[in-house]
């Protein structure tokens, strides 16, 4: 099960949607366009077309893929090192002997990948609410994340998967079909990836690459550099984060980015919601408990409602009705009351980032208050039901 989980996760960043049978046969033309030219060509082809829900919809995954494409071409023009905490940079990519590196990798990454996530949410809000019935092969998608305009194999969606350790199930014919939950599903994981950038770029990482980058350069023209204890290249990124952490984040970003964490929790509610309403049985993205997925997944009515406590317990951080305990204060940790941090005033109107000054509770004091502590049980309890596969489930129903 836990291969298939993967298949379905890694397909998440994959996975758009196509017509229904009875409208595929006038609709070829884009699966052709995607196959031979790509999710550029394939976005404006689309972006021409009448606005139904289906083919917003399927604009919104097109448009939602093309953010992890562009992230993916910046990182090959500067450096293929994986960064796991970054959407779209998890995955490695193949050296690239013409890179040159611009500290500014990380903030041109972002900042583009925010362009194709807003018009994804644009799209898929035409879409929410209307009903819809669409599949995708996963072999049609393919990154251009040389940008030559050319396919190559290890391009392909299928190789990016394998690249995730995903592979195929024996009995999945490589077909998903989507439906008006999954608007909501696809929603919530546009607002995720968009706050995880706002967040990204309110810290202003350029300044802080660039100084570890230039100084980096001048060690090298004075002799080997030794890592010691660390490779060089983790203690250069321990060193960036660490500088990139100093400082006061850009307010009108956390804002942004907190605003996009609560409006993950909606669409997932409503994404929960409404699939519990199903009836159908056709290759399920994500099924209910009466249906089967495509990757052959249980997800049962425990599983279900436990994921809801997760979603509640998350919300209330978020909202400020729940606290974070803080560290350097006593029976905070497993007590149902107490001081903690209160990360949606952080969020509205944030501080200093330094990591010394939270170390030591300067940066945290701020937002201290006492009142109802965040608990771990909900988590807890779906880990136990996800059978130690609860991060990969976590990710799947986002």
């Amino acid at each position: 099960m836990f291969r298939r989980l993967q298949l379905g996760l890694a397909s998440c960043a994959l996975a758009a949607c196509t017509p229904t049978a009875e409208q595929a046969a006038p609709d070829l033309a884009w699966q052709d366009i995607l196959a031979e030219q790509g999710l550029a060509a394939t976005e404006v082809y689309l972006a021409d077309q009448a606005g139904t829900a289906d083919k917003d919809f399927l604009l919104g995954g097109i448009q939602f893929l093309r953010a992890s494409e562009s992230i993916m071409q910046v990182r090959y023009q500067n450096s293929s090192t994986p960064l796991a905490l970054l959407p779209g940079m998890r995955n490695a990519l193949p050296a690239n002997p013409d890179a040159v590196f611009d500290p500014a990798f990380l903030e041109t990454a972002m900042t583009e990948a925010l362009e194709h996530l807003a018009r994804a949410e644009a799209s898929l809000e035409r879409a929410t609410g209307h009903e819809l019935a669409v599949e995708f092969p996963l072999d049609a998608i393919w990154f251009d994340v040389n940008a030559n305009g050319t396919r190559e194999e290890w391009e392909s969606g299928l190789a990016v998967m394998a690249d995730l350790n995903a592979s195929p199930a024996p009995d999945f014919d490589g077909l998903v079909r989507f439906d008006a939950a999954d608007a909501h599903w696809l929603k919530a994981y546009v607002h995720v990836m968009s706050g995880m950038a706002e967040m990204t770029l309110a810290t202003d990482p350029t300044p802080a690459i660039r100084t570890v980058y230039e100084s980096r350069r001048e060690m090298d023209a004075l002799g080997q550099v030794e890592g010691m204890f660390l490779d060089n290249e983790t203690i250069d990124t321990i060193a960036a984060v660490l500088l990139t952490l100093r400082g006061t984040p850009d307010r009108s970003r956390t804002r942004a980015a907190h605003a996009h964490f609560k409006s993950m929790i909606a669409e997932n509610r409503a994404f929960w919601s409404a699939i519990m309403e199903e009836t159908d049985n056709d290759r399920e993205w994500l099924p209910n408990p009466q249906q089967s997925s495509a990757f052959g997944v249980v997800v049962d009515e425990e599983m279900a409602a436990g994921w809801q406590a997760v979603l509640a317990e998350i919300e209330a951080v978020l909202n400020g009705d729940a606290l974070v305990p803080y560290w350097r204060l006593e029976n905070t940790f497993g007590a149902e009351t107490g001081v903690g941090v209160n990360v949606a005033k952080f969020l509205q109107d944030p501080g200093d980032m330094d990591i010394i000054l939270w170390l030591h509770g300067a940066g945290a004091a701020p937002y201290l208050e006492r009142g109802k502590l965040a608990q771990l049980d909900a988590w807890d309890r779906f880990a136990r039901m996800t059978g130690g596969d609860s991060l990969m489930f976590a990710a799947w129903f986002n």
